[in-house]
This record gives C-alpha cells, structure tokens and sequence, in this order.
C-alpha cells in the first residue's frame, strides 16, 4: 500500500530544511557578531550561560496557546461540514500541517490537515473548504497588520525594508485573490483546470484517461466546495469572524513567546515594537521559496531584530523563537504524520490478509 505523503519527499525536505536553517543561522552569527569568530562563539556561549531559563516555561507555553488556536480555527469551520469530528484531530490536522509546511518550498502544508482529516472521515471537500476559509483568516489579519504598519511607520522598523514590503503586499495581494476565487468562484478555477487538462491530453494522448478521470473528481470537489462554501459564509458568518480572533491570537501567542526569550536574556523591549517587528516578519515570510522559509526567515530576522536588541543576542533569539514556533511543530506533526502513515499500513495489510481468507 503507497502512503499518501511520500517518505522520499518527506526526508527530502527535512535534508533541505536542515540545511537552509543551518546555513540561515550562521549568515546570522557573521552578519551579528564582530567578525571576530573565536570572541563572538565565546560571547554566544555566555548568552546561553547566563539566560534565565525560567521565562521560557511561558514561550511554551505560548507555544501550547498557539497549536491550541490554530487547531480550534480549523476545528470551527470542519465540525460545520462533519459534525462528528473531535477537537484533537484537528489539533493533529494542523501540527501535521506545520510540519509539511516546515519541509515543502513555499510552506504548502495544505496537504497535512487534508490527509489527517480524511483518515478522521471528514470529506475532502469540506476539508479544502476548511483550508482556504482559515488561510484566508491569515491572509486578512496579516495585510490590514502590514498595511497599518506600513501607514504609521514606527521607529523600530529598520531602514531599507519599505521595498521588501511592498513586493510581499504584492504578493499577498495576488494570493488573496486567488484564494478568494478559490471560495467564491471555484468554476473559474475548474475552467482554467479543464483547459490545462485538455491542452495537455492532446499532447500527450498515453495519460488523457487520468486527466478525464482528474476532471471528473475535480468538477465533483468543486460543486461540494461550492456548496460547502456557500453554507459557510451565509450561515456561519459569525463563525468566520471567530476564525479572525483565533489568529490573531495565535499570531500574538508566538509574539508573546518571542517576549519572553528577550526577558530571559536580561532583555527588556517594549512589546508593541516586538509586536510591529513579528508581523512585519510574518507578512515577509509567509512565501518565501525555500522549505518552511529556512535561511530566509533566519535572516529576515536578523535584519528585522538589528534595532530592539544587542547584536550578540539576535542569533540565539533567532534560534530559540524558530525553535518554539517550527522546530517544535515540525517534530510533533512528523510524529503525528508518521503513527498516521503506520496505522494505514497496517489496515492495508490486514484488508489484504482478509481478502485472502475469503479468497480460500
């Protein structure tokens, strides 16, 4: 039985996420430090040495807050379209999420919550419509986040990163859109995917009997979509309007967490700089190319980090918030991925074993 989520790609892109991280933070030690290598690991030494480790019971904390909202924001929508589905899967959903989103270019982690929720029998187009309503969730609060940043132009922006804004605002704005034709107008989207497969089938006559079939389960997902959609935002709008809540709060809970790891360095930063700084990095980082945007999110903030804190202190701050924000989600989803792929197997077998019986 083939797993639905490839081992191959799945350590491919632990490979490639270990190296972009790797090399991320160590651009970050030398863009840090004093060029001085031998005093500078000397200086990072003592940061750790001397941290109060107390203050990062509350970063996981956080870390707990964050998983929990986000599970919730998937769990709001979900239980609308498959009543029976209990909260811890969709805390399963999402930590699997995050993890394929740590591991594929452009954190396209859609693919986790969709195979852990079909496994818990809710319907795959619920669990896409699911999917685009939460993401843009996160699309809205971080464009009107950027946006008021942008307007009110606070201090502890660095120099240099008006250019960078706009090209993500770009971005953003694009991905909006065709997220939103995605709820709004799935027949636009089943077109241009009709169009492909026929332009392609022409070409290529061996696979034109896959396509035929890819458009017969696409045009079937769309119209429930559709539907889905349609009950969703005529129905439930309050329920939408919870789904903004739970990501600004979980957004604020790994804004909080990176908090308390400046107090454990003895640090003290005001929040609301911390607060502009995140959301400038969230909204920088959300589709950068490399996988769960290792070596750029390291860099972006170093650069982002330059104003609130000593120099010395951003790559360990960088380290640990990575650390409490994807290192973490990435292990436990991976965990939760891995004991979903075994369980399969193992029914797969047992399916096997029984048709075997009955065939004697």
């Amino acid at each position: 039985m083939q797993a639905p989520i490839s081992r191959e790609n799945m350590i491919r892109g632990v490979i490639l996420f270990t190296l972009f991280t790797l090399a991320g933070l160590f651009l970050s030690f030398v863009w840090s430090g004093t060029q001085d290598f031998k005093n500078d690991a000397e200086n990072l030494k003592q940061v750790f040495l001397q941290m109060q480790y107390k203050f990062l019971i509350g970063t996981f904390v956080c870390m707990l807050v964050d998983w929990i909202c986000a599970g919730l924001r998937f769990h709001i929508f979900v239980r609308l379209v498959y009543p029976a589905i209990r909260a811890r899967d969709s805390l399963r959903a999402v930590l699997a999420t995050l993890c394929v989103s740590a591991i594929t270019p452009f954190q396209t982690g859609g693919v986790g919550h969709l195979y852990i929720y079909s496994r818990s029998g809710v319907p795959l187009s619920g669990a896409i419509t699911a999917g685009i309503v939460a993401f843009l969730s996160t699309l809205v609060v971080l464009i009107l986040s950027a946006g008021g940043i942008m307007l009110l132009e606070p201090n502890s922006i660095p120099e240099g990163t008006t250019w960078i804004s706009l090209f993500s605002f770009l971005i953003f704005g694009a991905v909006f859109v065709a997220f939103l034709l995605l709820l709004l107008k799935p027949e636009i989207i089943l077109r241009l995917f009709n169009w492909l497969c026929n332009h392609v089938g022409k070409r290529f006559t061996s696979i034109a009997p896959f396509l035929e079939r890819a458009k017969m389960k696409v045009g079937q997902l769309a119209t429930e979509h559709k539907t889905f959609a349609v009950k969703l935002l005529l129905h439930h709008k309050w329920t939408c309007v919870f789904s903004l809540f739970l990501t600004c709060a979980f957004i604020g809970a790994r804004i909080v967490g990176g908090y308390y790891v400046i107090k454990a360095f003895g640090e003290d930063v005001s929040l609301w700089d911390l607060c502009v700084v995140e959301m400038l990095y969230n909204f920088v980082v959300l589709f950068a190319p490399t996988p769960g945007a290792s070596g750029i999110a390291e860099l972006t903030k170093d650069g982002l980090m330059r104003k609130l804190i000593d120099g010395k202190l951003i790559t360990p701050f960088v380290l640990l918030t990575r650390f409490f924000v994807v290192y973490c989600s990435a292990i436990v989803g991976g965990i939760i991925i891995a004991m979903q792929i075994a369980k399969d197997l193992r029914k797969g077998k047992e399916k096997l074993a029984k048709n075997a019986i009955q065939q004697v």
